[in-house]
């Protein structure tokens, strides 16, 4: 719907449902937003005739309103009389207050709408510390703009069991998350642009952390370098040196603990079972995989191979690629290359999933596009011209 009927709609919902406990805005758009441009400033020529630097003639440059730095945008909004950003603001923060015991799913997505503009951050962080599920993605912008945004995010939603969405999380935010969301079982990991850096994503330690916390059933990941076949391997690797040493056999009792000394007494009354628990290997909880490759490392036969013994318990597998990821990474590549490659890992996926969990599920539990479309960061890297 658009954006002045949504906030309508929220308005009610304020009147009528002062107990929400689950909140989804989708596919919402602006056509004063996706309409609007923007005079760039022609700076030369300012330079060198000042007195006619508020003249119309002097922009010769226009661009979207959306491209511009979030100070910037604020003051266009002001000056054409936007107002829209406020009143959903408003109506948001009364929502969430008054629902704030209640509500505990949040879903944010496919919206083109500036949203940053808004009070959403805010929101989640005031009152979302019942919230279970949080998706915010595809709303036309960077996700939650900064790692510091995911971080408090983190601290003040405590009860977080999904966190799905493009979202900047470095390798100390990732662990905090593995600290603090201890219900934690799905989780979405890409890559996002640092102003100082460039682009930045999870190492493979980083990963590999929160394979080890042994709680994460359900992983999206979205071009990740630290998911290739040399990476894959070494992951492995340490999982059967943990095997060789009893890891997934060693009792997690509360004599294991640091402070056990203060429940020595209180672990007799413990029931057997608890305190001969076995330990998971990293990747055994994970049951449902979701892996795009465009401008990271791609991954091989030996790849699949190795992943497939990582998550030796996955239920489901959904892979996205395309034939320029392969062509860019490999000199001398052809069609008929990539296509007998395609046609192994085809055969060995549907082959483990068969055996896995038998041929009629074999087909729903993996799932493959090997001819996605050209994104657009990949015709920016080849320098390629953005076809009419």
């Amino acid at each position: 719907m658009e954006f002045n009927t949504l906030v309508l709609c929220m308005q009610q919902l304020c009147r009528l449902a002062p107990r929400v406990r689950s909140l989804r805005i989708a596919n919402c758009h602006s056509s004063f937003i996706s309409k609007t441009t923007v005079p760039v400033q022609n700076t030369l020529a300012m330079h060198h005739h000042p007195q006619f630097s508020h003249q119309p003639g002097m922009h010769s440059l226009y661009s979207h309103i959306t491209s511009f730095t979030l100070q910037r945008r604020r003051e266009e909004y002001r000056k054409l009389g936007f107002t829209l950003h406020q009143d959903f603001s408003l109506a948001l923060v009364f929502l969430m207050e008054q629902s704030q015991e209640s509500i505990k799913t949040l879903e944010i997505q496919n919206n083109f709408l500036d949203l940053e503009m808004t009070e959403l951050i805010f929101c989640i962080v005031r009152y979302g510390r019942h919230l279970e599920q949080l998706l915010y993605d595809g709303n036309h912008d960077g996700g939650f703009v900064a790692p510091e945004v995911v971080s408090a995010i983190t601290a003040a939603c405590p009860n977080i069991r999904s966190f799905r969405g493009q979202h900047p999380i470095s390798d100390t935010v990732l662990r905090r998350m593995m600290t603090g969301w201890e219900d934690l079982r799905s989780i979405t990991l890409s890559p996002f642009q640092a102003p100082s850096v460039g682009t930045k994503e999870v190492s493979m330690e980083g990963f590999w952390s929160l394979l080890e916390g042994g709680k994460v059933e359900s992983l999206e990941l979205f071009d990740l370098d630290c998911v290739s076949n040399e990476s894959v391997a070494k992951m492995l690797e340490r999982v059967k040196r943990l095997e060789a040493s009893s890891y997934g056999r060693m009792a997690s009792s509360p004599l294991n603990h640091p402070f056990a000394h203060h429940l020595q007494k209180s672990s007799y009354f413990m029931p057997t079972t608890e305190q001969t628990a076995p330990r998971p290997l990293p990747g055994a909880s994970v049951r449902h995989l979701t892996l795009t490759k465009y401008t990271s490392s791609p991954l091989t036969l030996p790849g699949f191979g190795d992943l497939l013994k990582l998550f030796p318990n996955l239920e489901s597998f959904q892979f996205t690629t395309n034939f320029f990821t392969y062509d860019h990474q490999f000199q001398g590549l052809t069609r008929e290359i990539y296509e007998a490659e395609m046609a192994m890992v085809e055969r060995m996926m549907t082959a483990e999933m068969a055996a896995r969990w038998g041929k009629a599920r074999s087909t729903a539990s993996w799932s493959s596009e090997w001819n996605a479309s050209v994104t657009e960061e990949q015709r920016l890297r080849a320098g390629i011209m953005r076809s009419a």
